[in-house]
């Protein structure tokens, strides 16, 4: 078979010791090479693996990883019709159940070439699952390409993992309930991130699961109140939101009562100004004067400086949750609980 992997042009030195210093890409393409290569790689114990996996359907049908905050592409799934064999001798791989797949090297990863694209991205999947020993931890859902491609997205998430860490929507519906399929049949459990922009009626069919570390969302213009209650987060932020200083009254009461205990940050951006006289009424509550500056850090380490605010106690653990004073002609809410990430709590 021609490939274009070059790989032990060396003197000898330990396979493994090898593998610890190839990094993630290159274990992957490894195991493209022979049946043979694949099975060193799955049985390989090591740093290269030390990887957070994620997998994005749609536009792009392509697997990557995470290291800290920034991303790094393996392989990329494009249509077999794209491709143009003039003047070119590409390599062809073994992918799964797929023999003869051309591959050349691409702005996002690997290229590979495939009748089906997602046929393509799910064997590859499958493919790096093995190899990685590991689910994937996120799951993105771009426009789809094909009618099924949501569908079928979902059905191999269930069935090869049954559920990720953390899912990510960016696509434009095409039809009412394209979210709410994706929101119904994939099962996410620690992160919601959506970049939807459903149509101006769209309430969801059934109660998406609030219940995760972190929600946020760009077009939150269709969460009511009793989607906010339903909220057990330790992070929420909302952007493009109709929701109301009453609604935000109510969320404050509903914390204080002990509901959404693992709340750190509520961030909302409004349509109408904040009424902070609405928001507090029938809490109790310090106001802190803006020569008051308190450093807050979040789950990102990034530091942020709360000047004033209004402090309230929840009475059954007197844990502290300061709202912001954003004056009278704010449009931004932020509730924050202390102690921080980094474990300040400016107890009095």
């Amino acid at each position: 078979m021609s490939t274009v992997f070059h790989l032990f042009s060396l003197p000898y030195l330990p396979l493994k010791r090898v593998l610890d210093n190839v990094g993630p890409e290159a274990l992957l393409y490894i195991s493209l090479c022979s049946r043979r290569a694949k099975n060193v790689a799955v049985s390989y114990k090591g740093p290269s693996k030390n990887v957070q996996l994620n997998v994005h359907f749609g536009h792009k049908n392509c697997l990557s990883y995470m290291e800290g905050v920034d991303i790094y592409w393996l392989l990329n799934v494009q249509k077999r019709s794209n491709l143009s064999y003039v003047d070119r001798n590409l390599a062809t791989v073994r992918i799964g159940n797929f023999c003869g797949i051309p591959v050349e090297m691409g702005e996002l990863g690997m290229n590979t070439y495939w009748d089906d694209c997602m046929v393509g991205i799910t064997e590859i999947g499958d493919h790096a699952r093995e190899i990685f020993n590991q689910d994937f931890y996120e799951v993105c859902v771009y426009d789809k390409q094909e009618d099924g491609d949501h569908r079928r997205a979902a059905e191999w998430i269930k069935n090869s993992q049954g559920k990720i860490q953390s899912l990510h929507c960016d696509f434009k519906p095409q039809i009412d309930n394209d979210l709410d399929f994706i929101l119904e049949n994939v099962e996410y459990t620690r992160m919601l991130s959506l970049h939807v922009n459903p149509p101006p009626n769209y309430h969801p069919a059934k109660p998406p699961n609030f219940s995760i570390d972190f929600v946020y969302m760009i077009f939150s213009f269709w969460i009511k109140q009793d989607h906010l209650l339903t909220m057990n987060c330790e992070y929420i932020v909302l952007q493009d939101s109709k929701l109301s200083s009453q609604d935000f009254n109510a969320f404050l009461k509903h914390w204080m009562a002990g509901d959404c205990s693992k709340l750190k940050l509520l961030r909302v951006d409004v349509e109408e100004l904040i009424d902070y006289q609405i928001v507090l009424d029938g809490a109790e509550f310090v106001k802190r004067e803006r020569d008051v500056a308190r450093v807050y850090v979040d789950e990102e380490e990034h530091h942020h400086t709360i000047r004033g605010g209004f402090d309230a106690k929840r009475p059954s653990d007197n844990v502290t949750a300061t709202i912001t004073n954003g004056g009278q002609i704010s449009k931004f809410f932020l509730m924050i609980v202390w102690p921080d990430s980094a474990e300040n709590s400016y107890e009095d």
